[in-house]
C-alpha cells in the first residue's frame, strides 16, 4: 500500500510540474527575459573590448571570453526571436486549458500503463556501478555553435548583430573568407568601426596566405580615419610597406606604431625587428626602438584585435597570426613551388620576423626549383643580395 501512496504522489507532482509552466501569467515573460539577456550580452562584449583596449586582459582570456560571451549572446538572440507574441495572456485561453486538460489525464494514466507494462515492484535494485554510465549530453563546442548561428543568418541575413558576433569567430577558427563577408555585412547592417574595418582587412590577408592586399589595406586606412590611434591598422600597413618594399615609409610606420604601443606590448620583437630590417635597407641603421623609445607616456592598451594579432606572433603559438600566415604560404609553396613572388614574399617575411635561417632555408630550397640563369633565378637572387643573405644562396648561384 505504501508503494502505491508514493507513486501516487510523485505522479500528482509530475503532473503539477508539467502544468505549472501553462500557468505561467504571459508568454511575453520570457521574450522579454531574453531580449534583457541579448543587451546583457552585448554590453559584456563591450567591456570586454574596452578592457583589451586597456590592457586589462591577456589575449587568451579575451578570445576565451569572447567566444563564451558570443555563445550566450546567440542562444539568447535565438530565444528571443522565439517568444511569444503577446496577443494572450494566462492559464485562462482556451488553448492553455485543453493543454492542461490533456497533460492532467495523460500522465496519470500513461504513468500507470508503463508502470503496469514494465514494472516489476519485487525486483530487486541494481546495483550502483551498473547503473552508472558516462554522460551522453554533448558538450556546446564552438562548430555546433556556428552552425546554429548561420542557420539563424540564413533566416535572418539581416540581423547585423549576429554578423558582427560571428565574424571574428570565422577568424578564430580559421575561415578568412567567411570571416570577410561577415564583418562586410556587420559593416554595411550596423555602422563601419576601426574594430570591424580592422577585422575585415585581416580576414582578407589571412586568405591571401599573409598579404596585404589592396581592398585589405583599404580597410585599415578607412579604419584609422576613425580611429588614428587603432594598433592592428597601423600594424597591418607597417607590414605591408615592408611586404612591398618601400622602406623609408616602412621605418616611418614601424617607429609610428613602437611609439603609440606599451612598453609591454607583446608584438615588440616583431616591430623592433622589421623596423631595423628597414633602416638598413635605407642605410639608417639605427639601435634598437622596441626598449629604449618606448618609456614615455603611451596610448591605451591594445585591444581585443591587437592581442588575438601580437599574441600569435610569438614562437610558441602555432596558430600565430603572422607565423601562422607564413606557416600557410610555406605550406603552399611546397605543393605549388614554382610561385617566383611566394618565395620572394615567404623570404622577406622571415627576414621581418627575424628569423634569419629560416630565411637562409627558403632562399636556398627556391634556388632547387629555379636555374641561376633564369629571371627568377636572377630575381630570388638579387632578393638574397638584398636582405644581406647572399651568402645563403652563393653556392646555387655559382
Amino acid at each position: 500500500m505504501a508503494f502505491w501512496i508514493i507513486a501516487a504522489g510523485m505522479t500528482v507532482a509530475a503532473t503539477l510540474a508539467a502544468l505549472w509552466p501553462l500557468f505561467r501569467a504571459s508568454p511575453d515573460e520570457a521574450a522579454t527575459r531574453a531580449d534583457h539577456d541579448v543587451e546583457v550580452y552585448a554590453a559584456q562584449l563591450r567591456e570586454l573590448d574596452a578592457d583589451v583596449e586597456r590592457g586589462a586582459i591577456a589575449a587568451g582570456e579575451a578570445e576565451t571570453a569572447r567566444a563564451e560571451i558570443g555563445r550566450r549572446l546567440l542562444k539568447a538572440a535565438g530565444r528571443m526571436k522565439g517568444g511569444g507574441d503577446g496577443a494572450a495572456a494566462g492559464w485562462m485561453r482556451p488553448g492553455v486549458m485543453a493543454a492542461i486538460g490533456v497533460v492532467a489525464i495523460a500522465v496519470p494514466l500513461g504513468s500507470a500503463a508503463l508502470y503496469m507494462t514494465f514494472g516489476v515492484p519485487g525486483l530487486r535494485d541494481m546495483p550502483l556501478a551498473t547503473r552508472q554510465t558516462p554522460s551522453q549530453v554533448p558538450g556546446n563546442d564552438i562548430e555546433s555553435l556556428v552552425a546554429t548561428a548561420e542557420a539563424q543568418l540564413r533566416a535572418n541575413p539581416d540581423d547585423g548583430r549576429g554578423w558582427d558576433v560571428l565574424a571574428p569567430i570565422y577568424l578564430r577558427l580559421d575561415r578568412p573568407d567567411d570571416a570577410a563577408m561577415a564583418f562586410r555585412n556587420a559593416i554595411r547592417l550596423l555602422e563601419p568601426t576601426a574594430s570591424r574595418l580592422s577585422g575585415l582587412g585581416e580576414a582578407l590577408t589571412r586568405a591571401a596566405d599573409g598579404e596585404v592586399t589592396d581592398d585589405a589595406r583599404a580597410a585599415f586606412e578607412q579604419a584609422l580615419i576613425i580611429n588614428g590611434d587603432y594598433l592592428p591598422a597601423h600594424f597591418f600597413l607597417a607590414l605591408d610597406l615592408s611586404q612591398k618594399g618601400d622602406y623609408a615609409e616602412a621605418a616611418a610606420a614601424w617607429v609610428k606604431l613602437i611609439d603609440i604601443s606599451p612598453e609591454n606590448a607583446p608584438w615588440m620583437q616583431i616591430a623592433d625587428a622589421a623596423l631595423a630590417d628597414a633602416r638598413r635597407m635605407t642605410g639608417t641603421d639605427a639601435p634598437s626602438t622596441a626598449i629604449a623609445e618606448n618609456s614615455g607616456p603611451k596610448a591605451p592598451g591594445p585591444t581585443e584585435a591587437d592581442m588575438a594579432a601580437a599574441s600569435e606572433m610569438t614562437a610558441g603559438d602555432r596558430q600565430a597570426m603572422i607565423k601562422g600566415m607564413v606557416s600557410q604560404l610555406a605550406a603552399r609553396l611546397e605543393s605549388n613551388p614554382r610561385d617566383v613572388e611566394g618565395w620572394k614574399r615567404l623570404i622577406r617575411s622571415y627576414k621581418v620576423l627575424g628569423e634569419t635561417d629560416k630565411a637562409s632555408d627558403a632562399l636556398r630550397t627556391a634556388f632547387q626549383h629555379f636555374g641561376a640563369d633564369t629571371v627568377a633565378g636572377r630575381d630570388i637572387a638579387a632578393l638574397g643580395q638584398e636582405l644581406g643573405l647572399t651568402d645563403a644562396g652563393a653556392t646555387q648561384t655559382q
